[in-house]
C-alpha cells in the first residue's frame, strides 16, 4: 500500500528527484514565466479572449493589442512567479536556519544523553538535512513546474463540465464549480508544498507546516492578483 500511495503522488506531485535536479539556469526561468503569464492571461477560454481584443477590430488596434498582449503576459508572468516564490523562499529560508539551529540543539542534547526529551526519535533526523540546495530560481521553477500538472487538468474539466455554468445556474452547480475550484487550488499548492520540501530538506516537523504556509500565501495572493492586478492590466487592452 505504501508503494502505491508513493507512486501516487509521485504521478500527482511530481517525484522528489525532480525537484532535486533543478537548478540555477536563467534561460529556462525567463521561458516559464512568459509561459505561465500566457496560461495567466489567455486560460481558460483563448476563443473568447480572441474574439473580445482581435475579431472585428481594425487593422491598427489588432496590431497595437497584440503588442499589448505579449507586454501584459510577460508583466503577469513575472509578478505571478516572482511574487509567489520569492517571499516564499525568504520565509523558507529564515524557517530552515530555525530547523538547523533546532537540531544542533537535539544533537547536542542526544550527546549528553538527554535523548528523553527529544520530541521524536533521532532515526528520522538525517545528517545531511541541515543542508539545503534551495534558491529563489529554483522555488520559481518549482512554481512554473505546478502548471504543467494542474492547468491541463483544470483546462479538461471546464471544457467538459464547467463552461455553461453561470450565476443563473442552479446553486448545486454553482457549488459545484467552487469545490473543483478548491480541490485543483489544493493540488496546485501541494505540489509546490512538495517541491519546497524536496529543496529545503526540512524534517517532519517542519513539513508539516510547508502545506499551511504555501496554501494561505497563494490564495491571498491570489485574491489580489485575480481582482487588482490582472483586471487593471488586461484595461489595456483596446
Amino acid at each position: 500500500m505504501k508503494k502505491f500511495m508513493d507512486r501516487l503522488l509521485d504521478i500527482l506531485l511530481y517525484p522528489v528527484s525532480l525537484y532535486e535536479k533543478l537548478n540555477d539556469e536563467k534561460g529556462t526561468l525567463i521561458a516559464g514565466i512568459v509561459l505561465v503569464g500566457a496560461i495567466d492571461l489567455f486560460l481558460p477560454d483563448v476563443s473568447g479572449f480572441i474574439k473580445l481584443h482581435f475579431t472585428g477590430k481594425p487593422a491598427n488596434t489588432v496590431f497595437i493589442n497584440a503588442i499589448l498582449a505579449v507586454f501584459i503576459a510577460v508583466v503577469l508572468g513575472i509578478v505571478d512567479v516572482a511574487f509567489i516564490s520569492i517571499p516564499l523562499f525568504d520565509f523558507f529560508k529564515f524557517l530552515k536556519k530555525k530547523e538547523v539551529k533546532l537540531y544542533a540543539n537535539i544533537y547536542q542534547n542526544a550527546q549528553n544523553g538527554g535523548q528523553g526529551s527529544i520530541p521524536f526519535e533521532l532515526p528520522q533526523i538525517k545528517m545531511e538535512d541541515p543542508e539545503h540546495k534551495a534558491s529563489s530560481i529554483k522555488v520559481m521553477k518549482a512554481y512554473i513546474m505546478s502548471h504543467f500538472l494542474f492547468v491541463p487538468v483544470s483546462l479538461i474539466i471546464n471544457y467538459a463540465f464547467l463552461r455553461d455554468i453561470t450565476t443563473e445556474s442552479p446553486d448545486a452547480m454553482q457549488y459545484l464549480v467552487l469545490v473543483v475550484f478548491m480541490l485543483i487550488f489544493i493540488w496546485s499548492a501541494a505540489i509546490l508544498t512538495r517541491g519546497i520540501n524536496a529543496l529545503f530538506r526540512f524534517n517532519p516537523m517542519f513539513r508539516m507546516l510547508t502545506f499551511i504556509i504555501v496554501f494561505s500565501w497563494s490564495y491571498l495572493f491570489g485574491m489580489v492578483f485575480d481582482l487588482q492586478i490582472m483586471n487593471w492590466l488586461v484595461k489595456l487592452l483596446r
